[in-house]
């Protein structure tokens, strides 16, 4: 497919990107700003402000499939004011679907929340989102996976590792979901399609129910030597974790996360036995993709 992507120049946008390349896709990267993957000349890249209908409709021509990752978010750094979040997240979803429309295009992904909700404008950014999502379907009886991220906002190393038993997902499981979930929705496979992305533990219940008491063993079991490696970095485990059922992701658009907290355990276990810097390291930006 011919795909675009909004955003693409963001943390999940240029993961997003890649996994497209290596699928054999064709790649149009849209932002504001160029992203170092963009700056080869190998990809596409157009500037687009998804508030400005022109520029919207400049991305979306001569497009297969169109995966609309641009947003602010809440806790995005330096701040930004919720009149910008809420121009960006509504208008601009508003401008990407109406463009879709007129361009005839079939297959949409689109990137929610789990912040979803009536708690901060962004949460309710993605209800109006996911609303328009739905009309547009209903409307034009389109394909449209809406997605409902975990947190994968870049974080240091150790913090990221014992977020993934909270409410954080590695940008890679991100990247994967987004683009099967768009090849599913170019086959037919769905017509308004939702679900969560995060990441799976892979722990029997009963570790799982009682994590406080028994998750230091699960750890110890599963990657040796880890219990005194998350004494040694001061990695606070959570006395309870977050998982969700991600068995719809697998049934209609065969996805699975790869990335979990024991990998995160593996690598730090690797990273230490070879004496690199660990303290300094912020996921995803000087980690493998």
């Amino acid at each position: 497919m011919k795909v675009l992507v909004t955003g693409a120049s963001g943390n999940a946008g240029q993961a997003v990107c890649r996994m497209l390349l290596q699928s054999g896709h064709q790649v149009r990267m849209a932002d504001v700003m160029p992203s170092k993957l963009s700056e080869g000349g190998s990809v596409e890249f157009v500037r687009c402000d998804t508030r400005t209908v022109s520029d919207v409709q400049k991305a979306v021509r001569g497009m297969d499939g169109v995966i609309h990752l641009a947003a602010w978010h809440c806790s995005h750094q330096p701040p930004i004011s919720d009149d910008t979040i809420f121009a960006v997240n509504v208008d601009g979803t508003y401008n990407v679907l109406e463009a879709c429309r007129m361009e005839g295009i079939r297959s949409i992904v689109y990137a929610s929340s789990m912040a979803y909700g009536w708690g901060s404008v962004y949460g309710v950014s993605k209800v109006i989102g996911e609303d328009l999502c739905r009309a547009y379907h209903e409307m034009t009886g389109v394909s449209i996976a809406m997605l409902r991220y975990h947190e994968f906002i870049p974080r240091p190393y150790l913090e990221f590792g014992a977020r993934l038993l909270r409410n954080g997902v590695d940008r890679r499981d991100i990247a994967s979901a987004t683009v099967l979930a768009l090849e599913a929705a170019k086959s037919g496979s769905f017509g308004l399609f939702r679900t969560i992305i995060h990441t799976n533990h892979g722990m029997p219940e009963l570790v799982q129910t009682d994590f406080a008491r028994l998750g230091l063993e699960w750890c110890e079991r599963e990657v040796p030597g880890s219990s005194q490696l998350i004494e040694n970095y001061g990695i606070e485990l959570p006395k309870e974790i977050e998982q969700h059922d991600l068995s719809e992701a697998s049934r209609v658009f065969g996805w699975q996360p790869r990335i979990g907290f024991i990998d995160f355990l593996r690598d730090l276990k690797l990273r230490d036995e070879q004496g690199l810097e660990i303290h300094n390291l912020v996921v995803p930006s000087e980690l493998p993709n």
